[in-house]
């Protein structure tokens, strides 16, 4: 051993001093990059994510944690921490939908206690500061009959439930709030005047009863040992003979118990007996607060007045003094009837207040404000609940409007054209300059929106179940603009884009159509997408309901479509009038989803109007009836890429391309199998049935896509427990059945396609579907799907092709699988996770190989598809400095080379 070291030895001094020589080397290609790397598929690069939490239900101020934060529970059954200095969302739990997840109770104290449920209910604390769950217990009520009228409060650490039996009795317990062990029989407080107005103002349970013009106002401690009953009559407080009936209103937020009669007077609980505040409501919509000011408690009011705007008012109740540094009135701030959440109000040096006030309105919008109104943060809450959407594109600049322009002048002498091309040639080398000396053009100065070369940046327009209407910046998800219809109905609205922004000097242009939320007759409301004002016809209250709807597609004079309307007397309405001569051959259905019965009209201008003329009629599902659960029919922004598709024989199988094919998926009732889901596929202008599926004791889901002539519909099997997929597709054969080139008529024959039938399991539960959608439909079809576990997954249309079968013959076909795939990096949220996903809204961009694809529920998330790979556009990895350094490295080689080569010629020739 010794004379192996001694040999190893020189060897191993010699390579420390050779390593010690070499380090001024290492160091000198340790500051080269030598690599480029993608850091996780760029998250977040081309895709954005929303949070919310949907209307407040309940909402408390949380000031027992060191870090200041609004506890909110809301409609959409989410408890959720805001931080209280950004709004933004600190922790957050979504619970079951529908009544299994009503919260019934907030209170927030040294942990968050919730009710939740509707029988059994489910008692839960949670951690304020992290949102773990701390405990949680349960609770079922043997009379479940009357479980709608519960109450609940939270006192001395002890749950109160209290059940009225309207007429007769109160039955009131306590349980435990950590263990949920009932401290004794429930008790029966008797109640006779008890009545369905009657209000709970924890601990105090205050109803009105007796005959009219002797009503009295009643009061009973639920919680008291002792009962503790105040009666007084209602004539001491309000004039019985303008009353509208004493009806109670509870305070928004108090520190005391307290109601509001008749929205005019205010009426505390202290002491045992009523306290009438001696200031009336000015608004008889107001929301009223009674806080806690120290010395004194002081009484606020807020409302919206149509001229004067936001107001907010303060006033002692010991004096009756205005307390002026909280009052506030904004003309500016439009918050339609605000509501107080939460107050919470604290003196400082020189016996000022500072005051969080967290108000929400009418438009589902909640603002935090300080004193005077002063807003810190606002939360548009109404888009938790987005009804539809649409892409708009964005006009052009003014340099490349006015090139456009010059194109389009046809009109005029050489020179005249010479001189506008000298014009524009002029602007363009002044912006190259300006650009130069770092200087921004006008149109950068003011942050003007314009379109990009690959027609990415978008306006998405968004309508909530709120009837408000937004306008988002696709590329960073902030909000432009915001309008509130309070008179739009959004149960079914439909949202059309009768001119883009690619016709300057025209701007963009689209019309909501809907209900009116009075009367239920059609609401149309016109604006333009990229400023949010109103335009056109603005908004037009029709006197009768809408059957249908839909846009010419020849445009006018002014590259506006006309917006065609049937109502429920089959008279047809035009807008604008002017385009009333271009309505030609337009054909309508109207499909009534309880019955299932569809009818068809002709649409034709009989030179004066446009007259409506019932062409067909059928009911699906035969006499028993049916109810439709789905419809599809095909995007107005789709092509039809290919006429058909090869064969692996090398023959072609001709796609049916009909641009009217309707899909009806609906539920029909069934002595034998329960339920059964009957898909039907009809020509929209003739009526004609082109296909036909049935799955047996089945239940339809309401999401169906169609796209060229491909149709996907899901439904739940109720024999194999499982949801399913299934894919019809439509083809004429191996020979056209029309001329090449000749325009596709529903009339020209009477020949029937061929249907592809196919089904798929889905080993996931799906809440929406959409097709991806390109310029030039060039790039494959991709199915998206958003699934209740918050992922939304890209599946390709190969996957779930119509036509594949068990040999597998042909080569271009996958053999038949029966369950579909959910590959991890088909995600295209990836650990983003969307909570309730309820649409997947698609559009084409400017790039072939890309769609834009925005998915909406109680998060937003907006991101970019490739469904055949960015084919038309280089990678984000792609090594420029290589290229360029290969690209310098040729040009001097070739140079030099014939350099070189010049030198040798010369040589040989003095030989």
């Amino acid at each position: 051993m010794g004379v192996l070291s001694r040999t190893l030895k020189p060897n191993f001094l010699g390579l420390l001093k050779f390593l010690n020589n070499m380090n001024w080397f290492i160091v000198f290609f340790s500051l080269i990059n030598l690599s480029v790397c993608i850091y996780e598929d760029q998250i977040g690069k081309f895709d954005w994510r929303q949070s919310y939490v949907g209307r407040i239900k309940f909402s408390q101020f949380d000031t027992v944690s060191t870090a200041k934060k609004i506890i909110v529970a809301t409609e959409e059954n989410v408890l959720a921490a805001l931080n209280l200095k950004t709004g933004q969302v600190v922790w957050r739990h979504v619970f079951e939908t529908a009544s299994a997840g009503n919260i019934q109770l907030l209170h927030v104290g040294e942990k968050v206690t919730t009710v939740t449920g509707s029988n059994p209910y489910l008692v839960r604390g949670w951690n304020s500061a992290t949102g773990v769950l701390m405990w949680e217990w349960s609770l079922t009520l043997q009379n479940a009959q009357q479980t709608d009228y519960s109450e609940w409060l939270v006192q001395n650490n002890m749950l109160v439930h209290m059940l009225p039996v309207f007429g007769s009795h109160l039955e009131v317990t306590m349980y435990n709030l950590l263990t949920g062990s009932n401290r004794g029989a429930t008790s029966r407080l008797s109640a006779a005047w008890s009545n369905d107005g009657c209000i709970l103002t924890g601990p105090y349970y205050t109803c009105v009863s007796g005959d009219m013009g002797s009503q009295l106002l009643l009061s009973l401690d639920v919680t008291a040992n002792a009962i503790q009953f105040i009666s007084k009559p209602l004539s001491n407080y309000i004039n019985l003979q303008q009353s509208i009936g004493g009806n109670l209103r509870p305070l928004d937020s108090s520190v005391v118990p307290g109601f509001i009669v008749d929205d005019k007077k205010v009426i505390l609980i202290k002491e045992g007996s009523f306290v009438m505040v001696g200031k009336e409501l000015v608004d008889e919509t107001a929301s009223v607060a009674v806080i806690d000011g120290g010395s004194e408690q002081i009484m606020l009011q807020t409302w919206a007045d149509d001229v004067k705007g936001f107001q907010l008012s303060a006033y002692s109740i010991s004096s009756n003094s205005e307390v002026t540094e909280i009052h506030c009135s904004d003309p500016t701030m439009n918050i339609p009837e605000p509501e107080f959440k939460a107050v919470m109000c604290t003196r400082k040096a020189k016996e000022q207040f500072a005051c969080r006030i967290l108000v929400n309105g009418a438009d589902d919008a909640v603002h935090l404000m300080q004193q005077g109104g002063r807003v810190l943060w606002t939360r548009e809450e109404a888009l938790a609940n987005v009804v539809t959407a649409e892409f708009v594109d964005l006009p052009v600049s003014d340099t490349d409007a006015a090139i456009e322009s010059e194109f389009d002048q046809k009109e005029g002498s050489v020179w005249s054209a010479f001189s506008r091309r000298l014009h524009s040639q002029y602007t363009q080398l002044q912006n190259l300059i300006r650009n130069l000396q770092g200087q921004s053009t006008q149109e950068d100065s003011t942050n003007a929106l314009v379109r990009d070369y690959f027609n990415l940046h978008k306006i998405i327009v968004l309508i909530t179940e709120a009837g408000k209407i937004f306008g988002m910046d696709n590329l960073s998800g902030e909000i432009l603009w915001r309008r509130y219809e309070p008179g739009l109905d959004a149960e079914a609205v439909v949202l059309y884009t009768r001119r883009s922004a690619r016709h300057p000097p025209h701007d963009a242009y689209v019309t909501v159509v809907g209900k009116h939320e009075e009367t239920g007759n059609g609401y149309i409301i016109s604006l333009n997408p990229i400023t949010g004002n109103l335009v056109g016809e603005q908004t037009i209250k029709l006197d009768v309901r809408i059957l249908q709807c839909a846009l010419l597609h020849t445009p006018d004079s002014e590259k506006l479509h006309a917006l065609v309307l049937l109502d429920e007397d089959e008279t047809v309405q035009v807008f604008p009038i002017s385009a009333t001569s271009l309505v030609e051959n337009l054909y309508m259905y109207v499909a009534e989803k309880e019955s299932g019965k569809v009818q068809g009209y002709a649409l034709k201008y009989n030179g004066a109007s446009v007259e409506a003329q019932r062409t067909w009629s059928v009911r699906l599902g035969g006499a028993g009836g049916a109810q439709v659960a789905a419809v599809a029919s095909r995007s107005r922004l789709e092509r039809v890429r290919s006429p058909g598709r090869a064969l692996a024989d090398r023959s072609v199988l001709y796609k049916y391309s009909n641009p009217n094919l309707v899909l009806f998926v609906l539920d029909t009732p069934d002595p034998t199998h329960k339920e059964v889901v009957t898909a039907v596929v009809l020509d929209g202008a003739s009526g004609a049935l082109l296909g036909a599926s049935q799955h047996r004791r089945a239940r339809a889901l309401p999401l169906a896509v169609h796209a060229d002539n491909c149709f996907a519909y899901l439904y739940r099997s109720e024999k194999h427990r499982r949801l399913e997929i299934a894919t019809m597709e439509l083809y004429e054969g191996q020979e056209r059945w029309l001329e090449p080139g000749a325009a596709f008529s529903s009339f020209a024959s009477d020949r029937a396609p061929a249907v592809e039938r196919q089904a798929y399991i889905l080993p996931a539960g799906a809440t929406a579907a959409a097709v991806t959608i390109t310029e030039r439909s060039l790039t494959d079809r991709h199915v998206l799907l958003g699934l209740t576990t918050g992922a939304v997954i890209e599946m390709p249309w190969a996957y779930l092709e119509a036509r594949r079968g068990l040999t597998g013959g042909d080569e271009a076909l996958l053999p038949y699988t029966p369950e579909l795939p959910l590959h991890a990096e088909a995600t295209l949220n990836y650990n983003r996770t969307i909570e309730r996903v309820m649409g997947v809204f698609t559009a084409p961009a400017g790039l072939e190989s890309t769609s834009l694809v925005l998915v909406t529920g109680l998060d937003l998330f907006y991101t970019r598809v490739a469904p055949s790979k960015t084919f038309d556009l280089l990678k984000d990895d792609f090594d420029y400095y290589l290229i360029t350094i290969v690209l310098a490295a040729l040009i001097v080689a070739t140079y030099s080379t014939k350099y070189f080569a010049s030198r040798k010629m010369l040589k040989l020739a003095w030989k």
